[in-house]
C-alpha cells in the first residue's frame, strides 16, 4: 500500500505541476491516505507476528491470551461457525449462552459489547491460527461435550472411556433488546 500512496503522490505532482490543481489535490490527498493505511497495517502486522495470540483450552473451559478473562464451559452453548461448510469454519465462533450475562461478569470494554452484539452473542476467536480452525474446534466441541457428560454424571470431572459425542449445534438464539 506505501508503494501505491508513493505513486499517488508522483502522479498529483505531476497534475499539479501540470496546472490541473483539483486533481493533483485529490490524488494527493488519495496517495497521502492509501500511504498511511499501509503503514498502520504493516505495523499491526509486525506487532501480531511478534505477539502471537495463545488459545488455552482446559477441562473447565479456556482463554484467549488476549481476551478479557477465562471463559468457563457453563458460559459456552454451542461451538462452530454457521456461516461455513461442515468441516471447513473459517473463523472459530463461540456461541454464548447469555451474551449480556457475560459482557457484564467479563467488564466489557464499549467497543467490546458492540462486537459482542454485531456478532449475535457469539465469541469470535478468529482464524490464521498455527493449527487448523477445523482441529481446534473439534478439541473445544470434545472439551465442551466431556464438560456437559461430567455435569449430566454428577462426578465434577470428564468420565475416562466410552464413545465420545459431539453435541449437535443448537439454533440461533435471539439478540435480546433493551
Amino acid at each position: 500500500m506505501v508503494p501505491l500512496g508513493l505513486a499517488g503522490l508522483a502522479m498529483a505532482s505531476s497534475d499539479l505541476s501540470s496546472g490541473n490543481t483539483l486533481i493533483g489535490l485529490a490524488q494527493a490527498a488519495g496517495g497521502v491516505v492509501v500511504g498511511v493505511y499501509g503503514v498502520i497495517y504493516a505495523r499491526m502486522d509486525v506487532k501480531r507476528r511478534s505477539h502471537p495470540a495463545r488459545l488455552l483450552i482446559g477441562r473447565d473451559g479456556f482463554e484467549l491470551s488476549t481476551g478479557p478473562g477465562p471463559v468457563s464451559w457453563d458460559e459456552v452453548a454451542t461451538i462452530g461457525d454457521p456461516r461455513s461448510p461442515d468441516g471447513d469454519p473459517k473463523n472459530l465462533r463461540v456461541q454464548l449462552d447469555d451474551p449480556l450475562g457475560f459482557a457484564q461478569r467479563q467488564g466489557l470494554s464499549p467497543v467490546g459489547r458492540l462486537m459482542l452484539r454485531v456478532n449475535r452473542g457469539d465469541l469470535v476467536l478468529g482464524s490464521g491460527m498455527a493449527m487448523p480452525v477445523a482441529t481446534v474446534e473439534a478439541m473445544m466441541r470434545k472439551q465442551l461435550s466431556e464438560f456437559h457428560r461430567s455435569e449430566s454424571d454428577g462426578t465434577g470431572s470428564p468420565s475416562e472411556g466410552g464413545a465420545k459425542r459431539v453435541r449437535a449445534p443448537k439454533g440461533r438464539r435471539p439478540v435480546r433488546k433493551r
